[in-house]
């Protein structure tokens, strides 16, 4: 993982506007949900500064944070479905 953080390290700009997180991340992270996060004090203060009204992301620090809350997706099972009860409603 990273290996993920050093690429975002070198393709994002060092302070960034917070609504460009959604397009600069893929989607991978939401404006809208960093800033419950922000308000609920999840997230340390000095990932981001302001400048007027607009609040921008630090990105060393935001990715220092985001880092740490990434975790290796769990394996898919290959193991065949079970075949629902005879009677019972299958999903559709």
């Amino acid at each position: 993982m990273q290996d993920i953080i050093k690429e975002l390290r070198a393709a994002w700009p060092p302070i960034f506007a917070g609504t460009a997180i959604d397009d600069l991340s893929g989607g991978a992270v939401r404006w809208r949900t960093i800033q419950n996060q922000r308000s609920r004090r999840e997230i340390p203060e000095d990932c981001f500064i302001r400048s007027g009204t607009k609040v921008l992301v630090v990105r060393d620090q935001f990715l220092s944070w985001w880092a740490q809350t990434l975790a290796p997706a769990t394996p898919v099972s290959t193991s065949p479905r079970r075949k629902p009860a005879p009677g019972s409603q299958a999903a559709a």
